[in-house]
């Protein structure tokens, strides 16, 4: 079974999980953690979703910012559990193609998966996006 942790400062983990529930219904293997918006501890529930992970199951913990705290709980946490990875820097185009990924999850497919996300970020011209506005029939992608 696959099971995602999103963890992230503040509300952008619920964030990609509303917007995961509204674009695919998949929200069910997700779980998330809003870290510092209470005054809590949120380390047990990462040691938590870690010790979940069974010897058939997939686990993968998705972190906002690389080098970041949260980022650092979960890498003192994760290592030494062969089927827990840890991808930090994640955008929602990545967690969802992870989540719908099929088989079994490994180290090479979320290489080619991040790959694949870092490609598909583009900075939009914008004088070339308001040209276009005047032709509005015309193919946004052309």
């Amino acid at each position: 079974m696959k099971k995602i942790l999103i963890a992230t400062h503040g509300y952008l983990a619920d964030g990609f999980k509303s917007s995961i529930s509204l674009l695919t219904g998949g929200e069910d293997a997700l779980t998330t953690i809003c870290a510092y918006v209470d005054e809590s501890d949120y380390t047990e529930r990462i040691q938590a979703f870690v010790d979940s992970i069974g010897p058939d199951d997939d686990g993968v913990i998705f972190t906002d910012i690389y080098g970041g705290s949260v980022c650092q709980k979960v890498a003192l946490i994760a290592p030494g559990h062969d089927n827990v990875f840890h991808i930090s820097g994640c955008n929602l185009g990545l967690i969802i193609e992870v989540l719908f990924a099929p088989g079994r999850i490994t180290k090479e497919g979320l290489q080619a998966s991040i790959e694949t996300a870092r490609s598909t970020m583009q900075l939009v011209d914008t004088e070339e996006s308001s040209s276009a506005a005047e032709g509005a029939d015309d193919d946004f992608f052309d």
